[in-house]
């Protein structure tokens, strides 16, 4: 039993190759995803905590959902840039069907199967590498901003909190926090 034969050592040597343009590749692709996320974040963190100052918990809300969106959009930015990638590199001439593996790959789903050339085969993988560490940042980030979207509900819901939580006898820390911090804005609102 031979362990290496020419094919098998030609494949090898077209994956090395090809190696430094599917990193560079997955270095933009992440460098895309990182400034974005940060700059969605930073966005809603500034625009959420004035409008929680200002007692407007229902802009914090709306801010929520369009962070969302463009977290979402930003994965589909990438999955485009993957699937013209693919095409640039002239692996998948029709750049429908480019976007669409690209989608399928950076998903991890593999519903779209293509037959790619000699030392291209790990792209896909590297593809779904990426897309998995995007998907992660993205799930940390939304993680992130539900903290002040809770803020903002607890806020919102001031009045009929406390009084459950006095009519039940039962202490919740963060919501004391949230408490005085209306009480100080509010001390602070009248003495203007």
């Amino acid at each position: 039993m031979e362990i290496i034969n020419s094919t098998y050592l030609n494949e090898l040597l077209s994956f090395l190759e090809h190696s430094p343009t599917a990193i560079m590749f997955s270095f933009v692709a992440l460098w895309i995803n990182v400034y974005c996320i940060r700059q969605i974040s930073v966005h809603y963190e500034i625009r959420s905590r004035i409008s929680i100052s200002r007692n407007k918990p229902q802009h914090v809300f709306y801010y929520y959902f369009l962070a969302i969106i463009l977290l979402m959009a930003v994965q589909m930015a990438v999955i485009i840039f993957w699937g013209l990638a693919l095409n640039a590199l002239s692996l998948i001439q029709d750049p429908r069907e480019a976007i669409r593996f690209a989608g399928s790959s950076y998903t991890t789903l593999g519903y779209v199967v293509v037959d790619l050339p000699v030392g291209w085969q790990f792209f896909p993988s590297v593809i779904a590498l990426s897309g998995l560490f995007a998907i992660a940042l993205a799930t940390a980030c939304m993680l992130h901003i539900s903290l002040l979207f809770r803020q903002a509900w607890l806020l919102k819901n001031a009045v009929k909190i406390r009084a459950i939580l006095e009519r039940e006898n039962i202490e919740m820390p963060e919501f004391l926090e949230i408490q005085q911090c209306i009480k100080v804005k509010t001390i602070d609102n009248n003495d203007k």
